[in-house]
């Protein structure tokens, strides 16, 4: 089994991910804890718009604190050996720049058939990429669920290797 992903076809930048990093990315998601979207992306991004602002006054006013220095207590150090984590799959996307003409994606995965979803659906998909603190080794290195699936406790798509942009006729 492979422990990276690649994605690629129509796509401006190939990439290659890494999951068994993400434990240190402050992105993750911890999956016992989630409750789904409560707002809408634009109301998101907006957000996150407003948060890097203020954020950007206040290292301006008071000066920077790098990421190694942030405190970090025995509990929350623990809780991440421990916790089953996952990470949006919209940033990636955005970071790949699929051309124009790619509308979906093609999910690659080992002994099993290729899943083939729009790409605006991809988007909203969260990959688990840890589980009770570990990498996801057995039928790994992610697994794929959208969140209504994630909060149904559905079985999540397994074995993806490859993530292929395309245009669908």
């Amino acid at each position: 089994m492979s422990e990276v992903i690649v994605f690629k076809g129509a796509v401006s930048y190939p990439i290659t991910l890494d999951p068994t990093v993400w434990i240190f990315d402050d992105r993750k998601i911890d999956l016992s804890t989630y409750v789904g979207d409560a707002d809408g992306s634009d109301d998101g991004k907006a957000t996150y718009l407003k948060g890097t602002g203020s954020q950007w006054d206040k290292e301006l006013q008071e000066g920077a604190t790098p990421p190694s220095e942030k405190p970090t207590s025995l509990v929350e150090a623990r809780k991440a050996l421990e916790g089953d984590y996952g990470m949006r799959l919209d940033p990636f996307i955005t970071n790949a720049q699929p051309h124009p003409e790619a509308t979906h994606v093609r999910l690659h995965r080992h002994d099993e058939e290729p899943i083939v979803l729009p790409i605006e659906t991809a988007r909203r998909a969260i990959l688990q990429f840890a589980s009770g603190g570990k990498p996801i080794r057995e039928h790994g290195p992610v697994h794929f669920y959208l969140p209504e699936a994630l909060l149904a406790k559905e079985e999540p798509v397994k074995g993806i290797y490859a993530i292929e942009f395309f245009a669908a006729n």
